[in-house]
C-alpha cells in the first residue's frame, strides 16, 4: 500500500500571475507557503478485477479508465500508464474540496506521487509539479495555473517564478525572528463558502488583456513582499498581503461580493489585512495583523471559525506499507 501526503498552501502575493497565457507573455511570480493541512492519497493493488475509487463523498467502481468521472484521477492514471491496472484508490482531505487552499493541485501531485512509487519509480519534486501542471493546465485545458502543483510538490516558504512552463523557485530569506513574528500574527478563518475556481478563472482568462495592468502590479507585489520579509518589515508585509486582495477585486471574475467587502472592512477596522485565497471567493480568509492585535481580529470575525495551523517545510511525501 502506498500513502502520499501533500500539504495545502497559503498564497500571500502574486497569485493569478501563474495562469498559462500570462506567464507565456510576461512571466509570473508567486510568494506562498505550505501549511500542516494535507491531502492524502492511498493506493493499493486490487484483486477484484476492477478499479475502486473513493474521493470526497463519491464512490466509483469502474472496469475501464474512460468510465472514471473524476478528471484528475483519470488523467493521472493515463499519464502514469496505469490505465489497465485494477487499483483501490482513496483520496482523503483535511478540508472539503473547492476550499481555495490549493486542493486540486495537491491532489494531482499526490496521485502522481503515489502512482509513480507504486510502479517502483524514483520521483523528484520537479517531475511531480511538471506532470501535475501538464494535467491541470495542458491536458484538461483548464483555467488553472502552475502555482498550486508547484508549491504543494516542493513545500516550504517560496518565491516561484514562471516563464511559460519553465518554473524556478527559491526560499524566501528571512530571520527566524521575522518568521516567528509573522506566524504569530497570521490567522486563518473558515467561512464555509465552497465553490469551483474554474468559472471565475475562465472569465479572467477570456478577458486577460483587460487584466494585464492589474496582474503586472500583483507580480511586483511578490517581489516587494520578498524584500519586506528580508528586512523584517512586518508592517509592510501586512500591507502587501492586503494589497494583493485589493488588486484581485479589480480583476474580471468572481472575486468580489458583499461578503468579501464586509469581511475585509471588518479586518481593516480591527487593524489587520485580509486576503481571500484562490481564484474565486473561497472558503477561507487569511488575516495578517502586524500590530499583534490578534484578539481584536478574532472579535471582529465572530461568525467565522478560526483554524489553527503551522508552517510546513516539506512538500509531497510518500510512505509504503
Amino acid at each position: 500500500m502506498i500513502v502520499a501526503k501533500v500539504p495545502l498552501r497559503i498564497p500571500l502575493a502574486g497569485g493569478l500571475t501563474d495562469l498559462k497565457h500570462y506567464t507565456q507573455d510576461f512571466g509570473g511570480v508567486t510568494l506562498s507557503t505550505t501549511i500542516n493541512r494535507y491531502v492524502y492519497i492511498i493506493i493499493k493493488e486490487s484483486y477484484y478485477g476492477f478499479t475502486d475509487l473513493h474521493y470526497q463523498d463519491k464512490h466509483e467502481r469502474v472496469d475501464t479508465i474512460d468510465q472514471i468521472r473524476n478528471d484528475l484521477i483519470r488523467e493521472s492514471l493515463r499519464l502514469t500508464g496505469l490505465e489497465n491496472t485494477p487499483l483501490q484508490l482513496n483520496v482523503l482531505t483535511d478540508f472539503p474540496g473547492e476550499s481555495g487552499l490549493g486542493g486540486s493541485g495537491a491532489i494531482t501531485v499526490g496521485l502522481l506521487h503515489a502512482m509513480l512509487i507504486f510502479q517502483g519509480n524514483t520521483v523528484t519534486p520537479e517531475q511531480l509539479f511538471t506532470q501535475a501542471a501538464q494535467i491541470e493546465v495542458e491536458i484538461l485545458d483548464g483555467a488553472s495555473g502552475y502555482h498550486d502543483p508547484t508549491i504543494c510538490a516542493i513545500g516550504g516558504f517560496k518565491l516561484i517564478e514562471y516563464h511559460g512552463n519553465e518554473i524556478l523557485s527559491r526560499d524566501v530569506t528571512m530571520s527566524e525572528r521575522t518568521k516567528n513574528e509573522f506566524v504569530n500574527k497570521l490567522l486563518l478563518f473558515y467561512s464555509g463558502r465552497h465553490q469551483p475556481s474554474k468559472p471565475s478563472l475562465n472569465i479572467l482568462s477570456r478577458q486577460l488583456p483587460d487584466a494585464y495592468e492589474v496582474l503586472h502590479e500583483m507580480k511586483q507585489l511578490a517581489y516587494n513582499l520578498e524584500q519586506a520579509f528580508g528586512v523584517g518589515d512586518l508592517a509592510k508585509i501586512g500591507e502587501t498581503i492586503g494589497q494583493q486582495q485589493k488588486l484581485k477585486q479589480q480583476l474580471p471574475g468572481h472575486f468580489r461580493d458583499e461578503f468579501v467587502l464586509n469581511v475585509t472592512e471588518r479586518v481593516r477596522k480591527a487593524g489587520g489585512y485580509a486576503q481571500i485565497p484562490g481564484g474565486k471567493i473561497s472558503a477561507f480568509v487569511i488575516v495578517c495583523c502586524p500590530k499583534g492585535n490578534v484578539d481584536e481580529i478574532r472579535a471582529a470575525l465572530p461568525d467565522l471559525q478560526e483554524v489553527r495551523f503551522e508552517l510546513e517545510t516539506e512538500g509531497s511525501q510518500v510512505r509504503q506499507f
